[in-house]
């Protein structure tokens, strides 16, 4: 075999565990005694696990964070400043900021990344052109989907329509959208249907922002399920934030998670961000602002976290690790039980896997080896600690190898 790993255990069981791989595929996985192999890695006992997938981001304004401070905190402030910067944005600059976030990731175990681009009357198709060059830059690292985001609307903006056309002939994965930003839920209707006409023309899935509002008024996740069972596209949709069903009241929540849960849509909770940028108006008690993540558990429904931005005037934080994204998020909804701590682990591991309908994931036989060991025996301590990835692996070869090591000065020890 081409790669033994040693002395490690299953992300599942908790159990010891070998793996062999050969060709970048699981060759053998086996408790102990494995024969030897071209190259060997010792896990130190730490848990090996199938590599995370970021599954909400925005990399053409990663780290666009001096002279653009968001004063008031708020989504509305941090739109009107991106739409004043994006237009100036070069594809050079793109690459290079795109490139570090991509790093970042790659070295915290992530392997997959689903990037929404911009496409608007504003930058019109620039943006798509910086992040297709950072994909290409970094497509020996990590796997890239790219979702056309009219984030400035298209039944009102309908300029974008078009170029919406042309992003998705130009390098554009899946159709995104944001039909809480139209004027009302009838053109936010609108917008669905438009989407959808793409998605349907070149069979490709929808990810959407939905409803990141605290105005309960909102409610095209409603219309977004409608659509999606309608038209068949079951499995096949992505709905982002989610926030509105945070003020929404008990039936009408317990009426849209039934329609979601029909329609099989998966719900991307973006806590980090929106805790910060939600509930600003309200006086206490302020709603959390963020999905009602244990409900849509309860109910069935694959719930997946995003880390959405990184420090820009969306966003003043993050360090492109999912599991911080799913620590805050276990916070954020009170996900604090055993099984509870283990769904938010599985949410940018196994749940979001299933968003991408990735084939072989795991460390199964016939898996890709794409895979990496973190020091951490147990969920809630890989959530708590969110330790070093010791290594990452990508299809068999070994792309990252941290090891942070703390020295006690003599007199303490």
């Amino acid at each position: 075999m081409d790669l033994v790993i040693r002395n490690a255990i299953s992300d599942t069981t908790g159990e010891p565990v070998e793996v062999g791989i050969t060709d970048g595929l699981i060759a053998a996985v086996a408790p102990t005694g494995l024969p030897a192999g071209a190259q060997e890695i010792d896990a130190g006992g730490g848990m090996l696990s199938p590599a995370l997938l970021e599954s909400h981001f925005h990399l053409e304004n990663a780290l666009l964070w001096d002279g653009v401070i968001n004063q008031s905190g708020t989504l509305h402030e941090a739109i009107e400043l991106y739409a004043g910067v994006k237009k100036k944005l070069t594809v050079d600059d793109i690459v290079e900021r795109a490139e570090q976030a991509i790093r970042m990731a790659v070295a915290n175990g992530t392997l997959w990344l689903r990037s929404h681009v911009d496409i608007d009357h504003i930058a019109k198709l620039s943006i798509l052109q910086g992040v297709v060059a950072a994909r290409e830059a970094c497509k020996d690292l990590i796997e890239i989907q790219l979702v056309a985001f009219p984030q400035l609307g298209m039944a009102r903006n309908p300029e974008a329509v078009e170029m919406m056309w042309q992003a998705m002939e130009q390098g554009c994965d899946l159709v995104g959208g944001m039909p809480h930003g139209e004027r009302d839920m009838d053109d936010a209707a609108r917008h669905i249907e438009l989407a959808f006409e793409m998605a349907r023309h070149y069979n490709v899935d929808v990810d959407m922002h939905i409803d990141e509002t605290d105005d309960p008024y909102w409610h095209s996740l409603e219309l977004l399920a409608d659509k999606t069972i309608e038209t068949g596209w079951q499995g096949r949709v992505a709905a982002g934030h989610c926030c509105a069903m945070s003020v929404w009241d008990e039936a009408l929540a317990a009426r849209v998670i039934d329609k979601v849960k029909q329609a099989e849509i998966t719900v991307i909770t973006n806590a980090p961000i929106n805790l910060m940028l939600e509930g600003r108006g309200y006086a206490h008690p302020k709603p959390r602002g963020i999905a009602r993540v244990k409900e849509l558990l309860e109910a069935g429904v694959n719930v997946v976290c995003g880390q959405d931005d990184l420090q820009n005037m969306f966003y003043s934080f993050g360090k492109m690790d999912p599991l911080e994204v799913a620590l805050i998020t276990a916070h954020a909804a009170h996900l604090s039980a055993p099984h509870e701590i283990q769904a938010a682990f599985d949410m940018p591991r196994y749940n979001a896997a299933k968003l991408w309908r990735l084939e072989n994931y795991g460390l199964q036989v016939g898996a890709v080896a794409n895979l990496m060991i973190l020091d951490a025996r147990s969920p809630v301590e890989a959530l708590r600690r969110q330790p070093d990835r010791r290594y990452v692996i990508r299809n068999g070869q070994v792309l990252v190898k941290t090891q942070t090591v703390t020295r006690w000065s003599t007199r303490h020890v």
